[in-house]
């Protein structure tokens, strides 16, 4: 199965996760930029604020051939939403694979139900495979059982 995992980190926890889950998959890993969120207060509140108003901020990643089998997004939660560069991401998509996987990040536990319902809005469908993790638990390396348990949901539903 060819996959392409698509990630947005500000922080650096997604990116972390995204390493795992890309490691296990053998997957071509692309993170996605987006100048507007820069480090520290101003940044994340601004992160925030975008948000919960369902911006979609202009965005950079590293553009290949999305002809993949399966497509693997992430990004974390703000507030109970999905982060506004995976929003952009998504919404800028001419063609989803047969299968999809989403990862997510979060301070607090999940579920999200607004992230997860902005989710299906924007792909038109439930993803294949979820995993949400808190940001302590990825910091802290308690997320390898996870990873798994979503690389065989996503290979094997």
């Amino acid at each position: 199965m060819q996959s392409r995992l698509v990630y947005y980190s500000r922080t650096g926890t997604t990116r972390l996760l995204a390493d795992a889950i890309s490691a296990r998959l053998v997957a071509e890993e692309a993170e996605i930029t987006c100048a507007r969120y820069g480090p520290g207060l101003f940044g994340w509140l601004r992160a925030v604020r975008d948000s919960l108003r369902g911006v979609r901020p202009e965005i950079a990643f590293e553009v290949r051939d999305e002809n993949t089998d399966c497509l693997i997004i992430g990004g974390p939660v703000l507030a109970g939403s999905l982060a506004a560069p995976v929003r952009s991401y998504i919404a800028q998509l001419n063609h989803l694979p047969d299968r999809i996987g989403v990862f997510l990040t979060s301070g607090g536990p999940p579920p999200h139900p607004r992230a997860e319902e902005e989710l299906r809005a924007l792909l038109g469908r439930a993803p294949d495979a979820m995993l949400w993790l808190r940001a302590a638990d990825v910091r802290e390396g308690r997320h390898m059982d996870e990873v798994e348990d979503f690389f065989r949901e996503l290979t094997h539903s």
